[in-house]
């Protein structure tokens, strides 16, 4: 039996509350802390004027993996290996500018930065420095399947002890003392910045199946599906804080930021570069891997990393702003304007009115098509059904009149059932009547009933003759999410996006289906170019 978990999709076509999760507001949600000074709450970052940055450290990872159980040791279901031309030299390269990316974002939320050399000169730097001269950038976490390479800023030492994927480093009183006096010295408050950089995306897609055997059914088991592609992240981060009184705040992200930017080809199985890579990370232990290989092009990799660090310092830029200035984000959210209520007046009693001012009263087909359209804008709803009855009694066989009544009794009588058979007059008389949006209409009102398969019929008729229309791509979405096909929902919101790439909504709604199939990481790049795209940029 498959689990389908709850999202929350917008309908396009109807009046509903919709959530604009503003950029500092994800910013503010992706940022926590978990460890604060000395009254349990954020003190450093909420008050600094200035930073000593002592440590900028990114971990590039080379292999990723994920497993299907826990507690399984020295097996993951799918590993995947980076395979690209990117050098060493290039990694510290891109981790120097990583942190004059750091000072120039958070320049931008009013804090000022201590001098490199100054902080070079400190006892702390000079000590650590002097017991690392021998440090390796390569590291491994065998239990979990996880490889990379790390590179301190300016090839400066590890001042603070952090490993992904494993416990940071419990400091002592007397290593914080040292971290504030350094602080101090160099003239600004203490910082440390361990951050991630992921290369790929792994989507799991797991049921519950029971395969039917004759008249009996077998057993259940477990089954499992894997998207893999390329996908630039910082799945992880860690910050250290500490202002000259000793007080001290950490803060990871516990949402991932991903950058959508293609960097990479199709993976591909490569046995042999999997044992290199495996031999060469993991040496002789035994690990049970799956030789699936991502190529990524240098110059393409090292654009991607750089703009989702890029993402990453400007994001907790703007978490240090909302500290400093004690704000609460706000996340947009509107409220749906009420309907006006209908006047309840007849045809016959405006009719009646008219005789009794000696008005004259509509006849011909256009009258009676701007009496209706008068109606419609004076709020008086069924009166401009009646109207359109009119037209429809001389003309039995013309679709426009069926159509524009139809509108009235979706959109403002909120009367389903006619509606329905309006839309149906008009389809059966002529298909692809303006469009064919009457298969639009159709498949709305079904889609409101909660008869999914009858509107994914509609919309797929509508879509066939006006393929760019956003708002049935949105719809059948929702419609194929409901019969339990995320996939078709997924490719729906891709087709959005692909017909309008600054569509907020889309990148909301699939990054909620991402989430709900367990993949964090696409699922923040569509939630950060939502933020982005409302923003303005």
């Amino acid at each position: 039996m498959k689990q389908i978990l709850t999202v929350l999709l917008l309908l396009c076509g109807f009046t509903f509350t919709t959530n604009a999760q503003s950029y500092e507001k994800l910013a503010d949600d992706t940022f926590k802390y978990i460890k604060a000074g000395t009254f349990g709450k954020p003190k450093v970052a909420k008050n600094t004027a200035k930073l000593a940055i002592g440590q900028v450290r990114v971990h590039y990872k080379f292999i990723t993996s994920r497993a299907s159980a826990a507690n399984k040791n020295n097996a993951a279901d799918v590993t995947v290996y980076l395979d690209g031309e990117m050098t060493k030299g290039d990694l510290q390269k891109l981790t120097d500018e990583f942190y004059t990316i750091l000072q120039q974002k958070l320049a931008a939320a009013g804090v000022s930065f201590a001098d490199w050399k100054a902080i070079e000169s400190t006892e702390y730097f000079a000590e650590r420095q002097k017991s690392q001269e021998d440090k390796k950038p390569q590291d491994s976490d065998g239990k979990n399947g996880q490889a990379w390479l790390s590179f301190s800023a300016f090839d400066g030492p590890v001042l603070l002890k952090w490993r992904p994927y494993g416990s940071p480093e419990l400091v002592g009183f007397g290593q914080l003392k040292k971290m504030a006096k350094t602080g101090k010295t160099a003239g600004g408050d203490f910082v440390t910045f361990d951050v991630v950089v992921d290369f790929a995306s792994i989507m799991l897609n797991a049921e519950i199946k029971q395969d039917k055997k004759g008249w009996f059914y077998g057993d259940p088991y477990f089954h499992s599906d894997y998207s893999i592609g390329g996908s630039m992240s910082v799945p992880q981060s860690y910050i250290f804080m500490v202002d000259e009184k000793n007080n001290f705040d950490i803060y990871q992200n516990d949402l991932p930021i991903a950058e959508r930017f293609s960097f990479a080809g199709k993976p591909y199985k490569d046995e042999s570069k999997a044992a290199l890579k495996t031999q060469t990370f993991y040496g002789g232990e035994r690990h049970t891997f799956t030789p699936l290989v991502i190529p990524a092009k240098r110059d393409l990799y090292l654009t991607a990393a750089r703009r989702v660090l890029s993402i990453y310092a400007e994001m907790f830029a703007a978490k240090m702003k909302l500290l400093r200035d004690g704000t609460t984000p706000s996340d947009n959210r509107t409220v749906a304007q009420e309907q006006p209520k209908d006047s309840g007046k007849t045809i016959e009693q405006v009719n009646a009115q008219a005789k009794q001012n000696n008005a004259p009263t509509p006849v011909t087909t256009g009258e009676l098509t701007s009496a209706a359209q008068d109606a419609v804008k004076a709020g008086n709803f069924k009166l401009a059904t009646q109207y359109y009855g009119e037209i429809i009694k001389k003309y039995p066989n013309e679709p426009e009149a069926y159509f524009a009544r139809g509108m009235v009794l979706m959109d403002k009588l909120n009367d389903g059932k006619a509606a329905l058979s309006d839309f149906s007059k008009v389809i059966e008389i002529k298909p692809n009547f303006n469009d064919a949006l009457a298969f639009y209409n159709r498949g709305t009102i079904h889609l409101r009933s909660k008869d999914w398969k009858k509107a994914i019929s509609d919309f797929d008729a509508f879509i066939k003759v006006t393929p760019t229309h956003v708002d049935a791509y949105n719809n059948r979405a929702i419609a194929y999410y409901n019969i339990g096909k995320p996939d078709e929902a997924l490719a729906d919101f891709s087709n959005i996006i692909r017909v309008d790439p600054r569509n907020a909504l889309a990148y909301k709604n699939r990054a909620m289906l991402y989430r709900a199939r367990g993949n964090a990481t696409q699922a923040q790049a569509d939630e950060l170019r939502a933020a982005q795209i409302e923003r303005g940029q």
